[in-house]
Order: structure tokens, then C-alpha cells, then sequence
């Protein structure tokens, strides 16, 4: 539903999915409704600070009272005022604050009367919405019964302790993520031509993008790049990072500012390492001796004191335009050449066009 809660009417809660999910809940009137002589307010407070803590913890959402499981108003609604209290509209903002630690910043209870007519509520009583945030403060635990509690397939339940840490971090900390991660070109130099195999350098361009996923400033962010192979650049600094000393085999880049939430910058980036081409018994590249379809690169990231971050790519998938198999062929013309001097034979390999 694209408008506002706050402009919500019966017809549009009535509309809602009739299954939850992990942006609504509906509860029906006895979990609110403290004129019902079975509704206990211990259980109406236990439940919503239960709620509280799930939406707050898991990326907001809605508590929906006076509505069945099944998607109808249910008892004729909430009454609009309890035993001798002031408003549920009132009685609720003023519980919201007691029932969280810490607590949820950003809490609104909108109050959605009968419509004018065919209206399935009674003419005392209304629905209640109360439209939780997605916390910055998460994560956030009920002071009821102690627990955290997040929305995992349309439902409240207790997280667990890995789960908190995962919020906590998420709340406090930068999260960067590398995507798009390819190879843009490749070019193999200072080669040398023994017989039928090339040795040389090979420079591989990387080109990617880093995002900050979380809702903190990344101010100091560091791209670790490794692989199951030694790598090294010699690049100078470029528009978007510095290059840093490293320890052997891996490359360190600094990013020269800092990251905000929703953010993100390209990075290009060449990487060095050894490779080969020989031609028997088939043309064949091997870089560190290993096949390209072997090895794996690794981007760790490092911002402020977020814990690092790993993603890990094959370097097979990160080639769309078949980079490596233009060295392959550059070094097969470049054999055949050096063969044709030094009248060796290469056999069925001519020149590859």
C-alpha cells in the first residue's frame, strides 16, 4: 500500500494481504481492548512490547489492533477508551515509551474510525495502528520478559544471539559491500619465450563498485584484494583511493573519502601476477601456476570498526568479455613469431587471428 499510514481508512486495512508478513500484524481486540473483562493488561503489554522489539529489531512495520487473522474487524473493533483511563490512543503513546530497551524513537499510533457508512465497526469503537520504525538505536529488547525478538516469515520470535550481534553491528557500524566486481581488460607483458611456453607478467584491470549498506558513515574504509595466487599492482594513487603497503601478495587500497549511508563509488583497479602460455599439448594459460578456473578472488573490506567483510569471487565469472582468452591468443602469435625466428616448430599453430 503506496500512501502514508497516517492516511489509512478501514477500507485499507481491510485490503491488506490476508497472510502477514514481516511488515504487519494484525491482533484482534482482546490483545488491546481493556474493556473486555478477559483482556489482562499484563498480557496486552507483554504482547506489545514483544511487537515493539520485532519490527524495531527487523526493519519497522505495522501493529494493526481490532483485526482477526483472517483479515475482518473483529469484536466490533477497539473500544476508544479503556477502564476509566484516558483514550487507547493515549494510554498506548504513553506504554510505547516504558515497554523497550532503549527506547524506539519515531513511534506513531494512528486511530481509524468508523467510516461513514457500511462501516463494520461499532460506532464506539475504532482500529489502531501503531507504525514502528526501522531503529537506529536496535537492537531493541522487551522489558517484559527480557528477550529480543525479531520478524522471520510474517511471525515475532525470539532471535538469537548471533542474529543481535548481526543487528548490533548493523545499527552501529558502516556495511560495505562490493558488487558488479569484473575484469575489464588483460595484457601480459615483459614476456619471455622458452620453446613453446610463454612466461610473463600479467595485468588484470579490475573494475567494481563499494556501496555502504549500513546506516552509519563509513569516515575510513580500506579494499583488501587477494586471490589463491601471489598479486601486486604498481599503480599510483588514483581519483578514489590511495594505495597502501600490504602484507606480501595482496594489494591495499584506502579510500581517499568517506562513505555515507546508500552511497557507493567505482573503483578501477589493475592487479599483477605471473602467468604462462605454452601450447602443448593444447594452448593453455596457467596463471602461478594454477588454471584461471581455479582461482578465486578475495575483496575484504575494512571501515572504521566494523568488523571486515569477505566476499569471495570466481575469476572464471568476473570475465564477460572473455579477457583471458585475448592473452591467450596474444601469446600464441607471440610463440609463433619467436618460433618462426628461431626456426622451432610449432607445430599446428599458426598465427591465431
Amino acid at each position: 500500500m503506496a500512501k502514508p499510514t497516517v492516511e489509512w481508512t478501514e477500507d485499507d486495512v481491510l485490503s491488506l494481504p490476508r497472510d502477514e508478513n514481516d511488515n504487519f500484524e494484525r491482533k484482534g481486540a482482546q490483545l488491546l481492548d481493556l474493556t473486555l473483562p478477559q483482556v489482562k493488561e499484563s498480557n496486552v503489554l507483554g504482547e506489545l512490547a514483544k511487537q515493539l522489539s520485532a519490527f524495531a529489531n527487523t526493519g519497522g512495520g505495522r501493529i494493526i489492533y481490532g483485526i482477526s487473522n483472517a483479515g475482518t474487524v473483529d469484536s466490533g473493533g477497539v473500544a476508544r477508551s479503556g477502564k476509566g483511563r484516558r483514550s487507547t490512543k493515549e494510554w498506548l503513546e504513553d506504554v510505547i515509551p516504558t515497554l523497550t530497551d532503549f527506547e524506539i524513537v519515531g513511534v506513531n499510533v494512528y486511530e481509524i474510525p468508523p467510516k461513514a457508512t457500511g462501516s463494520a465497526l461499532a460506532a464506539d469503537k475504532s482500529l489502531y495502528i501503531v507504525d514502528v520504525p526501522d531503529s537506529e538505536r536496535a537492537p531493541h529488547q522487551s522489558k517484559r520478559d527480557l528477550k529480543y525478538y525479531v520478524r522471520l516469515g510474517g511471525t515475532s520470535q525470539p532471535a538469537p544471539h548471533r542474529l543481535i550481534e548481526d543487528i548490533r553491528n548493523r545499527a552501529w557500524h558502516p556495511n560495505l559491500e562490493v558488487r558488479d566486481l569484473q575484469i575489464t581488460s588483460a595484457s601480459g607483458s615483459t614476456s619471455r619465450i622458452a620453446g613453446l611456453k610463454s612466461e610473463f607478467e600479467l595485468t588484470l584491470v579490475l573494475r567494481f563498485g563499494v556501496s555502504n549498506n549500513g546506516r552509519v558513515r563509513a569516515a575510513n574504509a580500506c579494499l583488501q584484494l587477494s586471490a589463491t595466487i601471489p598479486l601486486s599492482t604498481n599503480m599510483a594513487e588514483s581519483i578514489e583511493y590511495f594505495p597502501r603497503s600490504a602484507t606480501e601478495g595482496t594489494v591495499l587500497l584506502e579510500l581517499k573519502n568517506p562513505l555515507y549511508p546508500l552511497m557507493g563509488v567505482m573503483i578501477g583497479c589493475p592487479i599483477k601476477t605471473s602467468a604462462e602460455v605454452q601450447l602443448v599439448p593444447k594452448a593453455a594459460l596457467t596463471l602461478s601456476g594454477r588454471s584461471p578456473e581455479d582461482v578465486t578472488l578475495c575483496v575484504t573490506t575494512f571501515a572504521d570498526s566494523a568488523p571486515a567483510g569477505r566476499q569471495e569471487f570466481k575469476l572464471s565469472d568476473v570475465d564477460p568479455e572473455h579477457c583471458l582468452m585475448q592473452v591467450i591468443q596474444q601469446e600464441v602469435n607471440r610463440i609463433y613469431s619467436s618460433g618462426q625466428r628461431n626456426g622451432i616448430s610449432t607445430g599446428q599453430w599458426g598465427p591465431w587471428s
